[in-house]
């Protein structure tokens, strides 16, 4: 695998990983980072216990916030940090101890050179191809992300493509859409029979049957299965399309609760991070607070999942917006493995 020279003045953002000096590696989250580190939550560690190999070292993959946290907290305290913008602990690489940087793109463009490919990295090569011709974009659009972005994959593991910019992230949209509706080249959307797997990592911690929430995954675009593996293709904007940078907003967390609201604007929804802007919030339980504009998620889990004039059912986490004397709420989707948002007449309220 190709190491990357760390060009600091390029701004990391989601889908790039980091690996730290320790070995450590780390997925990027969001697009908005302080100066003296990046915002970045462990996905594989070095253990005795791991089923992934690199290099002679055994790797372990973790994919749960709180098994993290849990990891950082009692072996590498060191990445944890209180963060007074986002108004919470975080977990977060200082600058000084970046080894290594994985960038989707290049790591595409590394694959796509080779002349002798694993299978999985054949099917990857071939998916991203595929996918470049169908919604007719620039193959430098695309960019590789999970284990194969690091080398720690294996011949069953998932495909994760990223792709960047608004237009280009709608054309692949379209493109994948089409493709559900009329299989072609072996993309699928998902089927009771190929969804469990994913049902059981993103969702069964919310206690929705695995029935109701393929209604809502079922229809979207940007996952399903490609060669007998899973797919999912993260959305990303471009630098030049991401206005804020640290410290223009900061955030107070609230409490937690349960609303029934409208979506009126799903833009941003594609995304990672996703945005929705809401309104017409009636409180279910938990904090009762006023002027809630959006939905606001760093999972990909929550892209694609509710559109204009839906009305939804969220819980998650509340938090208080604040900027140039302005501030508003917004519920922040992800922290929990109970967080939901899904149409209110898929679940009962």
């Amino acid at each position: 695998m190709v190491v990357y020279v760390i060009q600091l003045q390029d701004s990391l953002r989601e889908g790039d990983f980091i690996e730290t000096q320790e070995g450590l590696i780390f997925d990027v989250k969001g697009l908005v980072h302080p100066p003296d580190r990046v915002i970045a939550f462990l996905r594989y560690y070095p253990s005795l216990e791991g089923k992934r190999k690199r290099d002679g070292i055994t790797y372990a993959k973790v994919y749960h916030l709180a098994e993290r946290f849990d990891i950082l907290r009692n072996h590498y305290p060191q990445y944890l940090y209180q963060d007074s913008v986002f108004g919470r602990e975080l977990q977060g690489i200082p600058i000084k101890n970046i080894s290594r940087i994985y960038r989707p793109k290049q790591v595409l463009e590394h694959l796509n050179s080779l002349k002798v490919r694993d299978t999985l990295q054949q099917d990857v090569v071939t998916f991203a191809k595929i996918i470049q011709e169908s919604a007719r974009i620039n193959l430098s659009d695309i960019g590789i992300s999970g284990s194969i972005q690091v080398n720690l994959h294996g011949p069953s593991s998932d495909i994760d493509l990223i792709v960047y910019g608004r237009r280009v992230s709608q054309a692949v949209q379209l493109a994948l859409r089409r493709s559900h509706l009329v299989p072609e080249q072996g993309i699928t959307g998902y089927h009771l029979d190929t969804y469990r797997p994913v049902y059981n990592l993103r969702w069964s911690g919310t206690g929705i049957p695995i029935e109701t929430m393929l209604l809502v995954d079922g229809v979207k675009s940007m996952h399903g299965t490609f060669g007998g593996h899973h797919y999912f293709i993260r959305a990303v904007l471009n630098r030049t399309e991401v206005t804020e940078t640290y410290g223009d907003f900061t955030y107070h967390q609230l409490g937690q609760a349960r609303a029934q609201c409208r979506i009126i604007n799903d833009r941003d929804g594609l995304f990672t991070p996703c945005r929705y802007e809401i309104d017409e919030v009636e409180f279910i339980e938990g904090e009762q607070v006023q002027n809630i504009r959006e939905i606001v998620s760093f999972r990909g889990r929550f892209a694609e999942q509710a559109k204009r004039g839906d009305t939804v059912i969220v819980q998650g986490m509340l938090e208080r917006v604040e900027a140039n004397k302005k501030s508003w709420v917004r519920f922040i989707l992800g922290d929990k493995p109970s967080d939901i948002l899904i149409l209110s007449g898929l679940l009962e309220v």
